[in-house]
């Protein structure tokens, strides 16, 4: 006996209700779950990327396979048609920035620099996690991407003017001492206030070339430390600061001239040199990739069975 169509479409509405609130009951769980920030340490040092944050490629590549299960090899699913997938999956991206940010900003963690590198590597990964898996789930995500870029682009200005000043400590203060007396009296005055002798003195001191290639390779060394492997933020991060120092000791490089005549060695060009050497040079190219092929493999570890057929709750995004 076949039954009517009406009552056939009835069964699959009927069934495709019970399959969706089955789904938001299991993301309204894992957003608890991220809730409580397993893993991350007190402190906040050397977090990393976080567990939550860590199952997002798996399983945004899971939420892919379900949806082309059954259909051609090419088929590239439509998910903004699809509400409740949109809905859900983008509340559960905005959890985890909540997750985030409250995590940076509890009292426990180290605001010095640890608060910092956490929105960093988090937001840098949830980014890029998203990009290399194509225009469909970046578009979906649209909104995340810019706000984790802002994060990201936020705390690494941060943590790169910590980490400069931190090992450059009598230099800015000598230069932004400077600074601040120029803008007060004008270039001819200065040297009555910063006498030439303890200007060229410090330089002398703090910005020879043996001392700005130890300061350098001390920064790196501690970046290394800082930032995760998993997070591939590493060579990026040096790259941007490898600009920061350009930037900064050419401002010194043109208030030297400008106050005392007096000609900067190494110059900024030559501490870019040095820092590309302290980075690896061209082997910063190759972390990169290979930090980017890992970040694309991740969604493939740790295969999943569809949505349906899941049983645990804790920790499965």
């Amino acid at each position: 006996h076949m039954p009517r169509r009406g009552n056939g479409r009835a069964t699959i509405l009927d069934l495709r209700k019970k399959v969706d609130k089955q789904w938001v009951t299991w993301v309204e769980e894992q957003i608890k779950w991220i809730r409580t920030s397993p893993g991350v340490p007190p402190n906040g040092k050397r977090a990393g990327v976080f567990t939550t944050c860590a199952r997002v490629p798996s399983y945004l590549d899971h939420v892919m396979i379900c949806c082309k299960a059954g259909r051609p090899s090419d088929y590239t699913p439509n998910l903004h048609n699809i509400k409740v997938i949109t809905y859900y999956l983008q509340k559960m991206a905005s959890a985890l920035f909540t997750s985030l940010h409250e995590c940076a900003e509890r009292e426990t963690t180290d605001q010095q620099y640890a608060a910092n590198v956490m929105r960093m590597e988090n937001s840098y990964f949830f980014t890029q996690s998203i990009k290399q898996r194509g225009s469909e789930m970046t578009n979906l995500f649209q909104k995340q991407i810019a706000a984790a870029s802002a994060i990201c682009k936020q705390s690494t200005d941060a943590y790169l003017g910590w980490m400069i000043k931190r090992e450059f400590k009598a230099l800015h203060s000598l230069f932004s001492n400077i600074s601040r007396i120029r803008r007060d009296v004008g270039d001819a005055d200065v040297p009555i206030h910063v006498p030439r002798a303890t200007f060229v003195k410090t330089l002398t001191k703090e910005s020879n070339r043996e001392v700005l290639k130890e300061k350098i390779g001390i920064i790196y060394a501690r970046m290394e430390k800082h930032l995760s492997e998993a997070g591939g933020l590493l060579p990026v991060a040096w790259k941007a600061l490898v600009k920061v120092l350009y930037e900064w000791f050419g401002r010194w490089e043109k208030l030297s001239t400008q106050c005392y005549k007096y000609i900067l060695e190494p110059s900024a060009v030559d501490v870019v040199r040095i820092a590309k050497a302290a980075g690896g040079g061209t082997t910063v190219k190759a972390k990169l990739s290979s930090e980017k092929a890992t970040l694309i493999g991740a969604g493939n570890h740790g295969a999943r069975k569809p949505m349906a057929a899941h049983k645990r709750v804790d920790g499965d995004f």
